[in-house]
């Protein structure tokens, strides 16, 4: 039989010992291995429910956490919006309260339509010209 949580090997056992029961008479030598299995079963079924109660409060702290920082980090950004928009967005004053200035070093500009066009001809005409057969005479 293959078990795969807790809830089936306790099932597995609980079946086992109701089963076998009425007939530990018969099997020589097995009746304190059952007194134990059977001990051991009314001892295992709370230790897995309290396991299982502890999984539904970790759960429930879990998500609470979760709202809590993404509430927090949207606060956060309007705050720091806000205290960039009085103090200035590069003032280096802003890193004294935690929050970062603007740093426009890593942004790209945006181009125009037309140079953007411009791009697309010249890049046509270097792939139309290197897949031109070159005539050697």
């Amino acid at each position: 039989m293959n078990v795969s949580s807790y809830a089936d090997k306790i099932d597995a056992f609980q079946t086992t010992v109701d089963n076998l029961e009425p007939d530990v008479a018969k099997y020589p030598g097995i009746s304190d291995l059952f007194t134990e299995l059977k001990t051991l079963l009314t001892e295992l079924r709370p230790a897995h429910g309290a396991v299982e109660v502890q999984r539904g409060s970790q759960r429930v702290a879990v998500k609470a956490r979760r709202d809590l920082a993404v509430r927090g980090g949207q606060i956060h950004r309007r705050l720091s919006a806000l205290v960039a928009a009085h103090t200035g967005f590069a003032n280096p004053v802003l890193v004294t309260y935690g929050i970062s200035p603007e740093n426009n070093a890593n942004r790209k500009g945006r181009r125009s339509k037309k140079d953007l066009a411009a791009k697309k001809a010249a890049e046509a005409a270097a792939t139309a010209s290197a897949a031109a057969p070159v005539i050697v005479a």
